[in-house]
């Protein structure tokens, strides 16, 4: 995830919506890189996606986490 690109925070934003049946997440919201999404806290993505920010919060940190301890 810290390596993701600006289309791979895209992907993973559409897929989330899909998979937890989510209102489309304005991909503008978060223009960004998965190194910047990683400074973002739970607050940050509340702020950019009040239903569902938290579930996105998590899953990226779970993705973080499981990244960190398996490379």
């Amino acid at each position: 995830p810290r390596c993701w690109s600006r289309e791979d925070v895209a992907t993973w934003l559409r897929h989330m919506a899909t998979l937890h049946q989510l209102p489309q997440v304005p991909v503008d919201r978060f223009l960004m890189n998965g190194k910047a999404l990683c400074l973002m806290s739970m607050d940050m993505f509340l702020g950019r996606v009040p239903l569902g920010g938290k579930l996105l919060y998590k899953d990226f940190q779970l993705r973080l986490g499981k990244a960190m301890y398996t490379s």
